[in-house]
């Protein structure tokens, strides 16, 4: 990540933590999420089950341009067809991006795509399903015309980069205000899920106190090839390739 786009990153996290209402919020997200990642639309759709039914309820889209707000409503009428419904689903936060599950010709081929999109001349989108504590709450996407071109990987990565603290975000507002913390798993756990050793146990659970390279170095006292040694034995052993998936183990 570039010096500039690393400050707006953090500027971007901070205004999010900010907020305290999800009205605030939405609002805060689209516009602050667009200075890393252009769009030409932008949508949140909320989630929620129905208390008698038990079935999932696509519902209030916020959009940005409002007038978008005729497309996601026709959307949520036709959510049965979407080939990404799948993604409401899932119980952890994920980013999808359209170009990469299918060719532009397949999508646009699609009665429900060309009847809700065409008219906007949507070419790509990009979507993340924001969840906390193992339940979907709501749909972020965001959509491009021809003239912005498709997303890139560097903005899909700059949205998972943002995800936590969007889901943290959002799931603090839902409780108007209240401090929200996932729950964790314990070191214990953790170790023995994955086959850990004394040693990387211990960098993992420094890794989580927020600790960087540097401060694991200066902590543990060990070499900087040690360190790196044992960070992809933990990536490995794990199945993450990354930092920020890595810190996602610790919830449940």
């Amino acid at each position: 990540m570039e010096k500039n786009d690393f400050l707006l990153y953090n500027e971007v996290v901070y205004r999010l933590h900010v907020c305290r209402s999800l009205e605030e919020l939405k609002s805060a997200l689209l516009a602050q999420v667009k200075l890393l990642i252009p769009y030409t639309y932008a949508s949140i759709i909320d989630i929620r089950i129905h208390p008698e039914t038990g079935e999932m309820v696509h519902r209030d889209p916020f959009c940005k341009p409002s007038q978008f707000v005729e497309a996601e409503q026709a959307w949520i009428k036709a959510v049965d067809q979407s080939y990404t419904l799948w993604l409401s689903h899932s119980v952890e936060s994920m980013v999808v991006r359209d170009s990469e599950l299918y060719e532009e010709e397949n999508r646009r081929s699609r009665q429900t795509y060309q009847t809700i999109y065409g008219e906007y001349n949507v070419t790509d989108c990009v979507q993340m399903n924001i969840a906390f504590g193992g339940q979907s709450l709501s749909r972020l996407a965001l959509y491009r015309t021809r003239s912005y071109g498709a997303f890139t990987d560097q903005e899909v990565f700059y949205l998972r980069a943002l995800s936590n603290h969007i889901n943290l975000a959002y799931a603090r507002c839902m409780k108007n205000g209240e401090e929200v913390r996932p729950q964790s798993r314990s070191m214990e756990e953790l170790a023995e899920t994955y086959g850990l050793t004394r040693r990387e146990a211990e960098i993992l659970a420094l890794t989580f106190e927020g600790l960087n390279n540097e401060e694991l170095l200066e902590k543990l006292t060990i070499s900087k090839n040690t360190l790196l040694k044992h960070l992809q034995n933990l990536y490995r052993k794990c199945g993450v390739s990354s930092r920020i998936d890595l810190l996602k183990l610790q919830k449940l």
